[in-house]
């Protein structure tokens, strides 16, 4: 299973230009993607509707859109009618198996005097891999404020590692079809799936390898036993596959001085034997980002 995560900065590549198409040849071969700053009606520009046209381009993929930031976009005609729109900019997962369940987590955001600063959030899914299924999320931290992003990777942790124990969007034994029509909200037993233990969290987290969120997020490090991701953290797949934490840009900027790894794959520490291999894609020129790959044996 070959997974990736990629901010595409609305598809905006290194020439300038926005081209979906480009995006979508870049991360063919990848089996399950979460894509960062995806855009809906956002701008006047061709395929506005950047999620519809990623359905189109891959059409045999199950695609969940989580928008981060939506806020009116609605036009009244002469005639009175409300042509009912939103613009939107968030998170895509993109499937080869049925994203089973989903739900959005909003992350703290505070004001900073003088800056732009937007919502970040963290998208839970799960996938229904045939063989079985497991949990995947996508984030988009916060790109101004190291203390907010301490803030943030505090949250995600706590809602990762209670997940399983509150159970799915929804728990029970599930109903016969034929008793739909008799239950305020009802689904059959095999459509309410448990939530599993095992999960992958990636995305663009604006944090370098020994910065203080990494570590929240993948626990300190020790001078006598190095890195010590106790249960409930994660395993960084680069780091996995022979990265030291000082290597890889995810980020290249126009500096080279500028340039970051802020782009990771994380996994549940059950799964860090079944990584075989995991890199960045440095030819990519799709975004200003480069994305990251993780194969893993499922």
């Amino acid at each position: 299973m070959l997974v990736a995560t990629y901010n595409i900065q609305w598809g905006k590549g290194r020439d300038g230009r926005v081209d979906l198409d480009r995006v979508a040849r870049t991360i063919a071969s990848a089996d399950l993607i979460g894509l960062q700053e995806v855009e809906r009606n956002w701008r006047e520009m061709e395929h506005a509707d950047q999620v519809r046209r990623f359905m189109e381009l891959c059409p045999d993929r199950y695609v969940y859109f989580a928008q981060s930031v939506d806020v009116d976009n609605s036009r009244k005609g002469a005639d009175g009618r409300v042509d009912n729109r939103r613009r939107e900019y968030g998170l895509l997962v993109i499937s080869r198996w049925p994203i089973l369940v989903t739900r959005s987590f909003p992350l703290p955001k505070y004001p900073v005097h003088g800056h732009l600063n937007d919502t970040s959030i963290l998208l839970e899914t799960v996938i229904g891999h045939p063989n079985r299924p497991f949990r995947f999320y996508v984030t988009h931290l916060n790109y101004l404020s190291e203390r907010q992003r301490i803030i943030q990777t505090r949250l995600v942790v706590d809602i990762i590692s209670d997940a399983v124990r509150q159970g799915g969007p929804v728990t029970g034994p599930g109903v016969p079809a034929a008793e739909f029509g008799s239950d305020w909200i009802a689904l059959e037993k095999d459509e309410v799936p448990s939530m599993p233990s095992p999960a992958i969290l990636l995305g663009d987290f604006n944090m370098m390898p020994l910065s203080p969120e990494y570590d929240i997020l993948t626990g300190p490090v020790s001078p006598d036993y190095g890195r010590l991701a106790e249960y409930g953290l994660f395993v960084d797949a680069l780091k996995l596959a022979g990265l030291k934490d000082t290597e890889g840009v995810t980020y290249p900027a126009n500096d080279i001085e500028q340039a970051k790894r802020i782009d990771h794959i994380f996994l549940t520490s059950e799964l860090a034997g079944l990584v075989r291999r995991a890199w960045i894609d440095n030819d990519a020129d799709a975004s200003d980002h480069q994305p990251v790959y993780a194969e893993i044996e499922w």
